[in-house]
């Protein structure tokens, strides 16, 4: 692929957020600036970092391709991200997390891919994982192959059982993006899962690429690694899914059948995660107002103990059926395991 003039506007908007990881931000900005492909802008947002952050950024500002917004105080890494999801000029947006890596050909090859495959809003590929030091470590997650594409229907089934898709290793229709992006509830642990659901419910192919083309890092300070996050993961788990069709059947023909068919399923099958939440003792009544809300179409308040009785037979059968259902869609999109888990 020959590289294009990097007059004009640019064709890729490289947009992450940070907060108090300047110790890796040299890293992932040399990376950047080492790309074949040149057409790119870079916008950086510090979400009210504490530590030196600003003067580690303060040479690559000095490289006109970059962009270093910010706030503060610290409002929390969704708020963070959607607010630079709104800055990206390019037809085109990519977002590395602030610890990960580019390797040099990334832009290239994603870009190489979206413009062969109109029909396509976004590839994803194989991760290099890595650790503080840059390594690999030995007990690294062995990542499952997917097939080369999936059409739009076999994305959201997928999506419906695990968050397969690693961020920051994708390159994303930016106009696809904006036309869903008012739908977008932040506030979750994993905070792209909800948005790949609004973009494929458009009706576009998601694409693969098995290059590791990217250094995903795993830390102990990676937000999957903290402890007090579990409980909000394990209600996520059945909220997102949910909420995210329910919101793309708004204006997805798709989303709005498979809203119809699986609304009860759905719901039940957060009752169940929601009674264990309960009895742990980490259930938060937002997270019920969310379901409520997804269902019922309002934030009535709702007693589980009670509602989990009145759909009692109803979850019996979602948690029978659901067994059914993975395998039917881990088989159909060629999976033969699901993903590892997500860095968030």
């Amino acid at each position: 692929m020959s590289a294009p003039s990097s007059s004009g506007p640019p064709l890729v908007s490289v947009l992450f957020s940070t907060y108090n990881t300047a110790a890796y931000l040299p890293a992932v900005c040399r990376s950047i600036q080492a790309q074949t492909y040149p057409n790119f802008e870079v916008v950086i947002f510090d979400d009210g970092s504490t530590d030196d952050t600003q003067a580690v950024l303060a040479p690559f500002a000095k490289d006109p391709r970059f962009q270093i917004r910010g706030w503060k105080p610290n409002r929390g890494v969704n708020a963070a991200w959607r607010e630079v999801l709104g800055m990206g000029r390019g037809k085109y947006w990519a977002s590395p997390g602030a610890d990960d890596v580019f390797l040099p050909e990334f832009l290239e090859r994603r870009v190489e891919l979206l413009e062969a495959h109109p029909e396509a809003a976004m590839v994803h590929g194989r991760a290099q994982i890595i650790d503080e030091t840059g390594k690999t470590p030995d007990d690294a997650p062995v990542q499952p192959l997917y097939p080369a594409r999936f059409d739009a229907k076999r994305t959201l089934q997928t999506l419906l059982w695990t968050n397969f898709i690693v961020q920051p290793s994708t390159m994303v229709r930016s106009d696809v993006t904006r036309k869903v992006l008012p739908c977008y509830l932040p506030g979750w642990v994993g905070q792209d899962w909800m948005l790949w659901f609004l973009i494929f419910a458009e009706g576009q192919d998601l694409l693969y690429d098995d290059r590791p083309l990217m250094q995903y890092r795993m830390h102990k300070k990676s937000l999957s690694g903290q402890a007090r996050l579990e409980p909000l993961r394990r209600a996520e788990y059945r909220l997102v899914p949910m909420c995210s069709i329910k919101a793309a059947a708004q204006y997805s023909p798709l989303a709005a059948e498979m809203w119809a068919r699986r609304r009860k399923s759905f719901y039940r099958l957060w009752l169940w995660r929601a009674m264990k939440l309960q009895l742990s003792g980490t259930l938060q009544k937002e997270w019920v107002r969310l379901g409520s809300e997804a269902y019922y179409g309002d934030t009535r308040h709702l007693n589980v103990f009670k509602e989990f009785g009145r759909h009692g037979p109803g979850i019996a059968w979602a948690m029978l059926k659901q067994f059914h259902d993975l395998r039917a869609a881990m088989k159909a999109c060629g999976i033969g395991a699901p993903a590892p888990a997500v860095k968030y």
